[in-house]
């Protein structure tokens, strides 16, 4: 069983391919409230306190680990993908997208 007392007020950021920001403010952090069984806990806007959502078991247990080990964030921990995290891991510093021009030559 999950200790969700240990997340009530928890701010989290998903940055998913499945997360959108709230319809309502755009606002993309969440914030965990308690709530009846059978769910963990539920997901409002960090913003405008809007529901967005149900927090699963495995995210949630992932959490309370995590505060057990390292103690309870000041700021909003993000949580993303494997794609995203593999992404940012291989990008160089201050990379930037640079444009390739190629010239044809006419014959």
């Amino acid at each position: 069983m999950t200790d969700t007392s240990l997340l009530t007020g928890l701010r989290i950021e998903f940055e998913r391919t499945n997360d959108v920001p709230c319809a309502a403010c755009g606002q993309t952090v969440v914030v965990i409230r308690k709530c009846a069984s059978p769910y963990v806990g539920k997901l409002h806007c960090a913003n405008c306190n809007r529901h967005r959502g149900w927090l699963s078991k495995a995210i949630a247990d992932f959490l309370v680990e995590t505060i057990r080990r390292f103690g309870r964030p000041l700021e909003a921990i993000t949580i993303r993908n494997p794609e995203f995290a593999k992404a940012n891991a291989t990008a160089p510093l201050g990379a930037r997208a640079v444009a390739e021009v190629r010239t044809v030559n006419p014959t």
